[in-house]
């Protein structure tokens, strides 16, 4: 973007040099041209840049903003499940900030990805975040602002970087944080991939700098047998770890219209991935 301004700043030169300073001469005109269709060039670039941005366009000018500051980044990168029983969804609670959330979590950083984002995006680690257990090398990171548009249509394209979400499922529900499922009927899952969705640059409270979130948003599709024991640990009813919600306690992040009560807290992002859309409640 810098280097357009630069273009731009040359181009407008060289018209106004032509027009006050050339008057007369026979290269004038010649001069007025190149720099008229420099600058048409630019516009036309321009125009193309915001078609094929346009639904991103609001991110694109807070990035160029704080690119100007020379401020970094933080980014988060993760995927979550919607998994339905009977108009209910399953929630887990997350052990960082005590509230619920869908199953699912942050991506990792793989040995081959963490040098290439270094060497092409100049990463930084998230230091508030501890670097162990389950939480090790989890794709949260910094990127300086002038290289974040090129960050996300890299990790977008989901090469050379980890693709597979069956491991925060197998972690949350069959084994690591807790054994809810069991690992005959769930060798494997199915799942379409729903979208995406990618909160607006941000600040973020504790951790004082700017942030963007993204969720890839995936709907699990069980098979009968995975239906059934779904089903079976949905009759146990909410626990500590879990609890089943509808869209609307849901949607009013687990107050409840109905009996006028706060049953706990659920997270903004669940909300956000029924919805498929980012929302400052």
């Amino acid at each position: 973007m810098i280097r357009r301004i630069i273009q731009a700043i040359i181009a407008i030169g060289f018209i106004t040099y032509s027009y006050f300073q050339m008057s007369g001469s026979e290269f004038q005109k010649d001069v007025f041209v190149f720099g008229l269709v420099g600058l048409a060039t630019l516009a036309e670039l321009l125009i193309e840049h915001i078609i094929i941005n346009h639904k991103r366009l609001r991110l694109l000018i807070q990035v160029y903003y704080l690119t100007m500051k020379g401020e970094n980044i933080r980014f988060s990168m993760s995927y979550l499940y919607t998994i339905k029983v009977d108009d209910e969804y399953l929630l887990v609670r997350n052990s960082n900030y005590g509230h619920y959330q869908l199953v699912g979590g942050k991506y990792k950083r793989l040995k081959g990805t963490q040098s290439l984002l270094k060497e092409k995006f100049d990463a930084m680690d998230d230091l508030k975040l501890p670097n162990k257990d389950l939480m090790k090398d989890d794709f949260a990171l910094f990127i300086p602002a002038k290289k974040a548009i090129r960050f996300l249509d890299w990790f977008n394209k989901g090469k050379n970087r980890e693709i597979n979400h069956w491991r925060e499922f197998y972690e949350e529900l069959i084994e690591g944080k807790a054994k809810l499922l069991s690992r005959d009927k769930f060798p494997y899952v199915n799942y379409n991939l729903v979208g995406r969705v990618t909160t607006p640059v941000k600040r973020t409270a504790g951790w004082d700098c700017y942030e963007i979130l993204q969720y890839d948003i995936l709907e699990l599709l069980p098979t009968h047998e995975q239906a059934i024991e779904l089903s079976k640990l949905k009759a146990l009813g909410d626990t500590d770890y879990i609890k089943w919600a509808d869209r609307e306690l849901i949607n009013c992040l687990g107050y409840d219209k109905r009996t006028k009560t706060k049953h706990y807290d659920i997270g903004q992002h669940t909300k956000w991935a029924l919805n498929m859309k980012w929302s400052k409640e």
